[in-house]
């Protein structure tokens, strides 16, 4: 099962000549798909259910990233892994600051953003 498919329950996307690159453009369209319910819900009430669902699926989201860094057939060099796996960390922790209403959603539609143009 692609991200994709485990994250926003998607279709498999198509087949291409460059499986590298068939991945990255799947993965950027998971973070596009979860980025867009972001900003969808970002001025919702914190009371309102449809907000953590998409705050879940993006934890969800850079949750399965960051156990995809772990494996050792993941070929990113290792100072990059420590990045992600950082960042995903922070994720973690800031949605829940989110979910409390101690934060601003816009922090996570920025590092999704940041995320979608670095797999091009």
């Amino acid at each position: 099962m692609t991200m994709e498919m485990a994250i926003v329950g998607s279709s498999p996307a198509r087949r291409t000549s460059n499986p590298s690159d068939e991945r990255r453009r799947e993965e950027r369209d998971v973070f596009w798909r979860v980025t867009r319910d972001l900003e969808d819900v970002a001025g919702r009430d914190v009371a309102d259910p449809v907000r953590d669902v998409a705050l879940d699926r993006n934890r969800r989201l850079w949750a399965m990233l960051q156990d995809n860094l772990f494996l050792q057939d993941n070929q990113l060099p290792q100072p990059l892994k420590d990045q992600l796996i950082s960042l995903a960390s922070w994720v973690e922790g800031y949605t829940t600051r989110v979910l409390e209403g101690d934060g601003d959603m816009n922090a996570l539609i920025a590092v999704n953003t940041t995320i979608m143009e670095g797999l091009g």
